[in-house]
């Protein structure tokens, strides 16, 4: 409960902090008060700074080390995406060669005979198209790799 009432309190204060500012002479002297001071009281506009915009408060190692932070953690994103699509490839590849062992135990039941010619001839069609699905899948993992590997060698030569 205290929390919801601290809360409240935090989120409803930034609206009362603007408030009117009165700009007063008294004894000759110019006086500002939250206030009216006084018959002569004028209401003047305050303006804060603006909270971003402007120019950065980095000098130029400040901004030299975000800069370089930035390349780090771009290159070790790629290096991570890198090493999830070498893992996918490895399963493309273990996926192919256990559709060949497949392959091969079904082609060495085929019977020496026309009906098993004929099942052996549909085996190599079938292991044939799964040859170039995987393979497909593999040069896919290849060419995205080499893309990343160009572009993190691009952001390491910005050093």
């Amino acid at each position: 409960m205290l929390k919801r009432i601290i809360l409240s309190i935090a989120l409803i204060t930034p609206l009362a902090g603007h408030a009117a500012v009165y700009q007063c002479k008294v004894n000759g002297q110019t006086i500002f008060s939250d206030q009216p001071c006084g018959d002569n009281a004028k209401e003047i506009e305050v303006k804060a700074p603006a909270l971003s915009g402007g120019g950065s408060m980095l000098g130029d190692n400040g901004a030299e080390f975000l800069e370089h932070r930035d390349r780090k953690n771009k290159v070790a994103d790629i290096d991570r995406q890198i090493d999830r699509l070498e893992d996918q490839k490895k399963r493309a590849q273990r996926n192919m060669d256990e559709a060949f062992r497949s392959f091969q135990n079904k082609k060495s039941r085929a019977n020496n005979n026309l009906a098993g010619a004929t099942w052996e001839g549909a085996l190599a069609d079938e292991a044939e198209v799964m040859r170039e699905r995987y393979q497909s899948e593999i040069d896919d993992v290849n060419g995205e790799i080499d893309r990343l590997r160009d572009e993190r060698r691009r952001i390491l030569d910005q050093n």
